[in-house]
């Protein structure tokens, strides 16, 4: 990355820390000029001028420089001056410009740009320099403009005798937020989302898991910038007369993980005002209880004093007694008011049944039967009735307009009318909100006999205006017959019996629009949706596990025997085509690189290729101008940190010309406010009027905004169009699009977009580029959820796993979900393998979820089996390495000849949802062991993560032969073995005993013993870190060795000394954590217990009253080297056996053996009566190195039956005539 370190010292006028470390210094340099701006960094009042400085130098003797200077802004922005200012510094001179910038009056709480322009003649000659310096400056203004979007009038809502007002279907409320120390802000009517200034959030209408699935008012109060406070929601009631009124509600706080501090609670409020009280006013407290509780907190408040009376019910939030707003996100559980007594409620009377025809799928044969309710679709009953008699149904649809439920404050208008003909039942049910009339129209039909399709659509409402669109906000299905046992989702996990949750639509968690349910009757449902979906929920207490999704849709629901019959049915509904790109990038290995300079990278990737790693995409991430996703959209010209623009172009030549795809990273999500025409017209919206903000560079301290959908149009075209005449590549990766799920937003004068315009407008980018690159360039994203199947050709998949306690520090890296048991399974394969393709099975940190990258990175059996799982081409990090190429050599040929191909299903052995075979439409198997014990496969012995492929004339595998795990694959082409003499790449060295022993105040003396096999490469540092639970160092204790670690050769004794800090508290424990570094090149790897950052774990010191204990760490397994072969055992493989590992193609008579790269000696056994690929029993060997000499000394010999090649190491090729 391009990292600047900040220059700032010489700003003034009380600049914020945050932006002392934000963006590029406001400065730059082209020798001998040299600009910087000295100015503010924060403006709290608009129409006001702020004095800044310019200040240009001339850094040479240089007489003759001359030039000027001129300043921008943006967005209604003044700057004076406003015109030219002309500059002559003289030899190693200064010349300081005062100025003035002025806040428009339309002027957001965001983030503005100053520029300074600076252009000069140097030199007798003349020779032109430039200079562009940026100063960015935070807006915090207590009243920025919002839109006026009240769609309600705010009148009391009647709460009838006898009755329950479920508070949260009420379209009429209002938000409160107040910051300490000022007046209360009243919102809009109906407002909800976050408050840009405060940070302050408000859902009316959540779902939150606390642990059971409930409705709720979801509240964060204000916290922003230390602008602390309280929020509140307000509901305006008429109560009834002469009858006792209660208010039911529980109260929690969410989950907080690791390193995330705790919460210290949050006081939950009932306040109660009169109805005409101020807009302002806080009621009377009727309620309070502050609480840090996580599960649902019961409470009961008595309203009767306010009975007959119109008030304001108002629910606050408030941060506590000590102001502390840390993880105070916090719930009101189904709120709601109580009259009297009301009547039990009673399944409202179905009509009589209307056959809407009979799904024939295979072997299935369901009659689908819809009995109206009094409310139509909304509350009548599907039913799914199969061949024998098995039977599973849903109650209505819930379904969200303008802000609230469907329900009795949206009036149904005593109008559901119903037509019936052609196999279509279209339902009309007239709705009522305020003063408007519209109406939601349901249809339902079997669809190509695969599934019912039901069609959800508004007609007849209101004219769009700004910042006011009335639209379905979310459909989802009611409560099913039968209770869950299994739920399929994502790109694939499936969960037996979950407790409650929800999963947001993206491509790391529901990634796919099909989701799969197992009832405990036996049957199964897929439930699919053509648009983006929101969520699933799985709420088993109320039976109801259900895609959530806004917007005109078609939601399609095919029952079937068994989940992977239904996804097959769900798959012949969905008839999208395959992007143009899909057929030339399936198959494919991918090089996924993500650093390292241009010409090294190339040089890595030409001896990757002369291993034939050929068949392959590089997908080259950093290059970017001004570094990694940092002032975007300028990235042309590539970063000049890790080379020329020649360097660039010899790197993707260096792939065009193996044949070899090469894809630049591009991104159109972040929009940085100092790149050049950044305007917040171009940025997308909240609904309350606010610029969104996008990801936050948080190694410079960056912030972005979201590209307005349809506004990074020009800048994607010139860069690309800068990119095909300088490096012309022939593939194209743009990042976030499917990873992020389309979203809805507004532009800056209020237009809305909605989920589907965001979706079909990333679509046709990736369709533009492709035919402007020609060739059906493959066009590529991150993650890849199935949205833009048939736009998009394929995505770094990212394949997590299920953990109800997720890992500290990076807790979205899995699925925080409680079941009984869970497994990953190739669920959105299942549904687009041949028409989407992904890669790999995710970024390493990403797939391993907080476990030892070491057994669960992205060479680890468990990553590839996952990887053969899914009929993923296979994927890794870095250009050339012996894991690169054994990587390829054992997996590609799996990946070219399931590509294109469509999986049949997925069985569970004996019901075990760990040992899975998948079995593809050509009727060729994959069998995986994601179980703790071996299983017994056609002969194999599988361990954990083991698998066999059996691929017609391709075979690959994972298992354990003579006792020993290996891997192998064959084609027609070729044969791979390897023993896994050298599986682990740790360097030979271990700490063996650590001892630490108090020597005064807070000081500790650390002694380690070491034992080397072997020198380092170079002189290492050593280091000792005493770290917290989330692996953060709180002190150091690092050390000198004895002699330098390039002679180390045995046993090896350092000593160090530490000391703790003086906040450190007694019963504080700190874990030791040591190992070898140089900086330029990092940590090295070690063999012992790994903490994942290359630090080997030595043992625990714990902070007593009176000095430390130490606890030394037990000697621990080695689980790396149990899945290799340390002792080189030769391991026999059908006719050959060998300690070592290579690949063996047939030249004509010639056997041509490969050994892997960087292989140490090995020794080679062929059976003569069983010689791979039939070849001629051999006589003499001809051996080559890397750079193509002869190496001598290298015979066969007889050993009975047995021809013996011993290798030595370094040997490239060895080829073995006749």
């Amino acid at each position: 990355m391009n990292i600047r370190q900040p220059l700032l010292s010489f700003l003034f006028w009380g600049i914020a820390a945050f932006f002392a470390v934000a963006f590029n210094p406001p400065e730059d340099t082209d020798r001998p000029l040299r600009i910087r701006i000295e100015g503010p960094t924060k403006i709290t009042v608009v129409d006001t001028p702020v004095p800044f400085k310019v200040v240009v130098e001339n850094m040479t003797e240089d007489p003759f420089m001359e030039g000027s200077l001129y300043l921008a802004v943006t967005d209604g922005w003044r700057v004076e001056p406003s015109s030219k200012v002309p500059f002559k510094p003289g030899p190693h001179g200064l010349v300081s410009l005062d100025g003035t910038v002025t806040a428009g009056p339309d002027t957001y709480n965001a983030i503005y740009p100053l520029h300074a322009y600076a252009e000069a003649g140097c030199g007798r000659n003349g020779y032109e320099r430039k200079a562009h310096a940026i100063l960015l400056i935070e807006t915090q203004l207590p009243n920025p403009p919002r839109p006026n979007a009240e769609t309600v009038p705010w009148h009391p809502v009647a709460i009838g005798p006898d009755s329950a007002c479920l508070l949260l279907r009420l379209p009429c409320f209002r938000t409160l937020i107040q910051v300490n120390g000022e007046a209360v802000e009243t919102r809009a009517v109906g407002w909800h989302g976050a408050d840009g200034r405060t940070r302050a959030s408000v859902e009316p209408f959540v779902s939150a898991a606390r642990p059971d699935n409930r409705e709720a008012i979801g509240i964060h109060p204000p916290w922003h910038r230390g602008l602390v406070g309280t929020a509140l929601v307000e509901y305006p009631l008429q109560l009834p007369e002469g009858q006792p009124i209660r208010l039911l509600f529980a109260n929690a706080i969410r989950d907080t993980a690791p390193p995330e501090p705790s919460s210290d609670g949050v006081t939950f409020r009932v306040r109660v005002a009169m109805f005409d009280a101020p807009d302002a006013a806080l009621g009377e407290i009727v309620f309070e209880r502050h609480s840090d509780a996580k599960t649902w907190q019961e409470a009961e408040v008595n309203l009767s004093a306010f009975a007959g009376k119109t008030v304001r019910l108002q629910f606050e939030s408030h941060p506590g007694p000590r102001n502390d707003t840390t993880c105070d996100q916090s719930y009101w559980a189904m709120p709601t008011v109580v009259a009297g007594t009301p009547k039990p409620d009673s399944e409202a009377t179905l009509g009589e049944p209307v056959l809407l025809g009979k799904i024939v799928f295979e072997d299935i044969n369901a009659e689908v039967e819809w009995r109206p309710g009094v409310r139509g679709m909304l509350d009548g009953e599907l039913a799914f009735t199969m061949e024998n008699g098995k039977r599973i149904a849903f109650r209505g649809f819930r379904v969200r307009v303008a802000g609230s439920e469907i329900g009795d404050y949206v009036v149904v208008a005593g109008d559901v009318s119903r037509t019936f003909g052609g196999g279509l039942l279209r339902v009309v049910h007239r709705l009522r909100k305020g003063d408007q009339t519209f109406d939601l129209v349901g249809e339902m039909q079997v669809a190509a006999g695969a599934g019912l399709a039901v069609c959800f659509r508004l007609e007849n409402v209101p004219a769009p205006k700004p910042w006011n669109v009335v639209y379905i906000e979310d459909v989802s299905a009611g409560p099913w017959s039968e209770a869950l046992n299994r739920v399929y989702a994502g790109v694939g996990n499936v969960l037996e019996e979950p407790q409650a949750f929800s999963l947001h639509f993206d491509g790391h968690q529901l990634a796919s629009s099909a989701v799969g349910f197992d009832f405990a009757n036996g049957l199964s449902l897929v439930q699919s949706v053509d648009v983006p979906p929101a969520r699933l929920e799985v709420s088993p207490a109320e039976r109801r596990f259900t895609l959530h999704a806004p917007l005109n849709q078609t939601m399609r629901f095919s029952p079937a025997h068994d989940v992977w019959q239904g996804a097959r049915a769900c798959r012949a509904l969905d008839t999208r085509p395959a992007a143009g790109g899909v057929h030339v990038l399936a198959g494919r290995f991918v090089f996924d690189l993500w650093g390292g300079r241009y010409a090294e990278s190339a040089n890595a990737l030409r001896r990757a290729f002369r291993y034939g790693l050929t068949d392959s995409v590089v997908v080259w991430h950093n290059w970017q101008r001004w570094g990694y996703d940092y002032r975007l959209p300028d990235i042309c010209p590539p970063n000049p940190d890790f080379g020329t623009v020649e360097d660039f172009q010899a790197l993707a030549k260096t792939c065009k010309d193996a044949g070899v795809f090469f894809a630049p990273h591009d991104n159109y999500i972040d929009l940085y406010p100092d790149a050049d025409g950044f305007s917040y017209r171009n940025v997308a919206f909240t609904r309350d009027g606010e610029p969104i903000r996008a990801w936050l560079n948080e190694g410079r301290g960056a912030q972005s905004y979201r590209w307005r959908t349809d506004a990074y149009w020009p800048f994607m075209e010139k860069n690309v169009q800068w990119l095909k005449e300088n490096a012309a590549p022939t593939g194209y990766f743009i990042d976030v699009f499917s990873s992020i799920g389309p979203y809805e937003s507004w532009t800056f004068d209020g237009q809305f977009q909605d989920r589907l315009f965001t979706r079909d407008t990333w679509g046709r980018t990736f369709a533009w580029i492709r035919e402007q690159l020609g060739d059906n360039a493959p066009q590529i994203s991150e993650s890849g959820h199935d949205q833009l199947a048939g736009f998009l050709d394929g995505a770094q998949c990212n394949h997590l796993r299920v953990d109800p306690n997720p890992p500290k520090g990076a807790p979205w890296t899995v699925w925080p979900i409680a079941c009984k048991d869970t497994e990953r399974v190739p669920w959105l394969d299942m549904l687009l393998h041949d028409r989407f393709i992904l890669h790999g099975a995710g970024y390493e940190s990403r797939f391993a979820g907080g476990l030892s990258t070491i057994m669960h990175g992205i060479y680890s059996d468990d990553y590839m089996s996952v990887e053969i799982l899914d009929g993923h081409p296979a994927m890794v990090p870095e250009p050339f390495g012996r894991d690169v190429v054994r990587k390829y050599w054992l997996l590609h040929d799996a990946g070219r000849a399931l590509a294109l191909k469509s999986m049949r299903g997925v069985r569970f052995d004996g019901g075990n949802m760990h040992r899975l075979c998948v079995e593809w439409q050509s009727g060729v198997e994959v069998w995986a062991n994601r179980g703790e014990t071996p299983w017994n496969v056609k002969g194999r012995e599988l361990p954990q993560y083991g698998f066999y492929a059996a691929l017609d004339t391709v075979e690959a595998a994972i298992e354990r032969r003579d006792g020993v795990v290996v891997e192998w694959s064959r084609s027609p082409d070729s044969l791979y073995v390897n023993a896994r003499s050298s599986l682990d790449n740790r360097f030979p060295i271990s700490e063996t005993d650590a001892r630490v022993e108090v020597i005064e105040a807070r000081k500790v003396r650390v002694t380690l013993r070491w034992h080397a096999q072997q020198p380092t490469n170079e002189a290492l540092m050593l280091f000792g870190h005493f770290v917290d639970e989330s692996g953060k160092i709180i002190f150091q204790a690092d050390m000198q060795p004895p002699k330098p670690t390039n002679e180390w050769l045995g046993d090896i004794e350092t000593i160090s000394v530490g000391e703790w800090p003086p906040d450190v508290k007694p019963g504080d424990a700190f874990e030791l954590r040591v190992g070898m570094y140089r900086p330029d090149i990092g940590r090295l790897p070690l063999r012992g217990p790994n903490d994942d950052q290359q630090r080997v774990r030595a043992g625990t010191l714990r902070i007593e009253c009176q000095g430390a204990t130490w606890t030394p760490l037990p000697p621990q397994p080695d689980p790396l080297a149990e899945r290799g072969n340390p002792d080189g055992k030769l391991v026999r493989f059908d006719g050959l056996a060998t300690n070592g590992g290579c690949r063996m193609i047939r030249d004509g008579d010639a056997l041509v053996v490969t050994p892997l790269p960087g292989h140490p000696p090995f020794r080679m056994e062929f059976d003569v009566g069983k010689m791979p690929f039939g070849a001629p029993i051999p006589m003499r060997v001809i051996a080559h190195s890397e750079e193509g000499a002869i190496q001598g000394g290298i015979a066969l010999q007889t050993n009975g039956r047995m021809l013996v090649l011993n290798l030595p190491k370094d040997v490239f090729t060895c080829r073995l005539e006749p």
